[in-house]
């Protein structure tokens, strides 16, 4: 496909580098010069220096021709103004960032009239990241899929685990309860693992199950943590304007340390939260509000750095949960080295979303993308399929009989509302959903699931 980006800051040469990539014909349009080389030295893309809004900029690349423009810039309204723009011009499809709050339920509204495809809320987004993770406590990091009844959840097995130095053949028979271990991160490499695949310390485990089942599985694995009720958060930023919706909804109480005093007068008029006015930097501050006794810590200030360290700290008092926000996608390795394993990233999640729009507009009528996730940090992913139609060598087929491809597995079938976790005389049929999760491969269509 023909792709214009709009805006080479860390999402728009994300996305670049994906997209790239997976061979789509991309052109990167920033008014900085140096982001604009940067981007096209390293991928194989045509770099435009100019406003992406300009009628005359995006004529030059060939917006007329174009099937996808995606407008990433830091600005909502010039965002908007990208795609209005490119529709007028015959671009098809259309991918707005927009971060604001007060322009939620304006676009919800409106997004037919602003001619946008979609819209992309990072900070929104991140913040139902953080509630599932607070929900299980036990978990580094969960996606979701078939609204929200299938979890994918993932967790470390450390030293002494019960789970620990035992094959997935020996935590089936002990367990009792409907899961699938679909990979397994270690190191940097990532395992579809069989039933003699045996478990080792600091494994990063990937696991399928039912919702319901969840709270249930965590204690039969020896994992199982309290339901967090009480929240320390450092930082008052868009995140936490969005997540204290959540957690109000959720019956979870907060406190808001931040040193802007606007952000906090916009807090403690609109959230039933406590709101402190001082500088999360000094130790006794976060001591005076309780850091040691809080079930949760999260680091969501505007600093990487200051959210390690503060992490870090946190980790020390034994605080059950700790969750630090991150912004450079560069440093997702160097806070997992510092044993800081749940991490959120805004950009990453907005990289992703668009990304599975995108796959999904390459689908055939089969079969469409309704959901995609990246897993262990990065190196996996998971797909959720939905059927439209009989496929030839997939449909009505038992699974045990398919040919899957190397690094490919199926690990729920959704068949008449009832999750599945699917042995091999399970087939999938017409209006059926599937979770594939893939490793080292990237799937455009639910035919590239076989050989």
């Amino acid at each position: 496909m023909k792709i214009i980006i709009v805006g080479g800051g860390t999402v728009g040469a994300a996305i670049c580098t994906q997209l790239s990539a997976e061979g789509h014909d991309i052109t990167v349009i920033d008014t900085e010069p140096s982001a604009v080389n940067e981007i096209a030295n390293v991928c194989d893309v045509i770099g435009l220096v100019g406003n992406g809004a300009d009628i005359s900029v995006l004529r030059k690349a060939d917006a007329e021709r174009a099937d996808l423009l995606i407008a990433v810039t830091p600005g909502d309204e010039l965002n908007i103004l990208c795609c209005a723009a490119s529709r007028k011009l015959g671009v098809r499809h259309t991918i707005a960032r927009v971060r604001n709050p007060e322009y939620s339920e304006l676009l919800l509204l409106m997004k037919q009239e602003m001619n946008l495809s979609m819209t992309v809320n990072p900070e929104l987004n991140a913040a139902k990241e953080i509630y599932r993770m607070l929900r299980y406590p036990s978990a580094a990091k969960i996606e979701t899929f078939y609204r929200g009844r299938v979890e994918l959840v993932e967790f470390v097995v450390n030293p002494g685990s019960p789970i620990c130095d035992k094959s997935l053949y020996d935590l089936r028979s002990a367990l009792k309860a409907k899961f699938l271990v679909c990979c397994v991160l270690r190191g940097d490499e990532v395992f579809i693992p069989s039933g003699d695949f045996i478990l080792r310390a600091d494994d990063i485990i990937g696991l399928t199950a039912p919702d319901e089942e969840m709270t249930r599985l965590f204690k039969a694995l020896g994992s199982f943590r309290q339901p967090v009720r009480d929240v320390l958060i450092v930082g008052g930023g868009r995140i936490t304007y969005y997540l204290e919706l959540l957690l109000q909804r959720g019956k979870i109480r907060s406190t808001v340390i931040e040193k802007d005093k606007e952000r906090c007068y916009e807090l403690t008029d609109q959230f039933d939260c406590t709101v402190v006015c001082e500088d999360a930097n000094k130790q006794e501050i976060l001591l005076e509000e309780g850091i040691e006794k809080a079930d949760a810590f999260l680091a969501l200030s505007d600093s990487d750095e200051r959210n390690a360290i503060l992490s870090m700290y946190a980790k020390s008092k034994a605080v059950p949960k700790v969750i630090a926000l991150i912004h450079q996608l560069s440093y997702v390795d160097f806070f997992k080295g510092m044993d800081l394993e749940s991490v959120v990233s805004p950009k990453s999640i907005a990289a992703a979303d668009i990304l599975r729009y995108v796959r999904a507009m390459s689908n055939d009528a089969s079969a469409e993308i309704e959901s995609l996730h990246k897993i262990m940090g990065g190196h996996a992913e998971a797909l959720e399929f939905v059927i439209k139609q009989e496929i030839e060598g997939i449909t009505d087929i038992p699974l045990k009989e398919l040919r899957p491809k190397r690094g490919v597995l199926i690990a729920c079938l959704i068949h008449n509302h009832k999750i599945i976790i699917p042995s091999g005389e399970d087939s999938i049929g017409r209006g059926d959903t599937i979770i594939v999760i893939t490793a080292d491969r990237q799937l455009k269509n639910v035919r590239d699931i076989i050989r």
